[in-house]
């Protein structure tokens, strides 16, 4: 009886992180080399929510968008034909401030959330840096890659109860990567809205996986 209650307790969790909404703030300084910052917001599908651009400014920006639910926020800055797409979660309830950390990064602060993320995005900065560097067809891709895979899921491992290992999950895995650290992430950050983006990864590798021949 007691495993049923429990059961039911987890379920209600799960479905209140789905249910749950509000309002995602975006507010910074931005590299405005053009005459205006793009921002859209977007689902985990990649369907357009939202797009507003702004016009340049000296002045900190601020913005606000309704959320249902966790969705990914593209920043898009920079001349034509030099754009930057920064990609950074956007959760309901939250607010994201980005800061000038010397061109073309930056640096984000804001909520407790975004304060764990900018930490994991940077423990993972040098092996992105030199997969991102290396040529697909030398002979060191692979290792690079494996490098930048591990640095990741030792983060995770690292912090199994953080937020921010999901969306680092969500937004820089690869398919093996999801796998093996969805089984990492403790019961909390499972039930949590951010989660929700590292679901929806982890349902297309998943549903990638069936669709593969059978042997």
């Amino acid at each position: 009886m007691k495993r049923i209650v429990l059961s039911m307790l987890v379920g209600m969790m799960a479905l209140g992180a789905m249910a749950q909404g509000g309002k995602f703030i975006v507010q910074g300084w931005f590299l405005c080399e053009d005459e205006s910052v793009k921002f859209q917001v977007v689902d985990c599908g990649y369907q357009l929510l939202y797009e507003e651009t702004r016009a340049a400014s000296a002045e900190m920006m601020e913005l606000s968008f309704d959320l249902k639910d966790a969705a990914l926020l593209i920043v898009v800055d920079g001349q034509e034909g030099y754009q930057r797409h920064h990609i950074v979660p956007a959760i309901p309830g939250d607010t994201v401030l980005f800061y000038m950390e010397g061109e073309p990064y930056y640096g984000l602060g804001g909520s407790q959330f975004y304060i764990d993320y900018d930490e994991a995005v940077q423990a993972i900065e040098p092996q992105a840096l030199e997969l991102f560097e290396q040529d697909a067809h030398s002979d060191r891709y692979l290792e690079v890659l494996n490098n930048y895979e591990e640095a990741l899921l030792a983060y995770v491992k690292n912090h199994p109860d953080q937020e921010a290992s999901a969306a680092l999950l969500a937004i820089f895995g690869e398919d093996a990567d999801i796998e093996r650290g969805d089984a990492m992430l403790t019961e909390r950050v499972h039930n949590s809205v951010v989660a929700n983006l590292f679901k929806a990864k982890l349902a297309a590798v998943k549903e990638r996986k069936l669709m593969m021949p059978q042997f």
